[in-house]
């Protein structure tokens, strides 16, 4: 069964996934048709999300199979969804394809990994708040 990561934070904003990690400062977008890849969730193949756009969109056929399927071994590689086969869970909610097709696109950032890794609360000293990026 796959699911989302639960140590994620994670948010949708005008059509598009927003997925930060925390424990390593990268963060993430996912948009277009590559959305329902997570709005279906759990599930317990990515055939079942697939699926629902080649009927869908039909013509496009080839062009949905090797998007979805390579942007959700990207889901999986960077552990946004992850693989619990010890869950048994019904299949999340019902996938609907919407009613136009949108190129998925999968984005992986590092530019804010330095401050995302930040931890504020554990980096206090007896002079105070650690500046980042200076020599003491």
């Amino acid at each position: 069964m796959y699911i989302l990561n639960s140590r994620l934070a994670a948010d949708v904003f005008d059509d598009e996934y927003i997925i930060a990690n925390l424990d390593t400062g990268l963060y993430y977008s996912v948009q277009g048709a590559a959305v329902s890849l997570l709005y279906c969730l759990p599930f317990s193949s990515e055939n079942q999300v697939i699926d629902v756009y080649l009927l869908a969109f039909p013509e496009k056929a080839e062009i949905i199979k090797e998007e979805l399927a390579s942007i959700f071994k990207e889901l999986v590689s960077q552990e946004i969804i992850l693989d619990r086969e010890e869950i048994l869970l019904e299949s999340g909610p019902e996938c609907i394809a919407p009613g136009e097709y949108v190129p998925g696109k999968f984005n992986r950032y590092a530019d804010m990994q330095d401050l995302l890794m930040l931890d504020p609360i554990h980096d206090v000293d007896e002079n105070g708040w650690t500046v980042q990026g200076t020599n003491s």
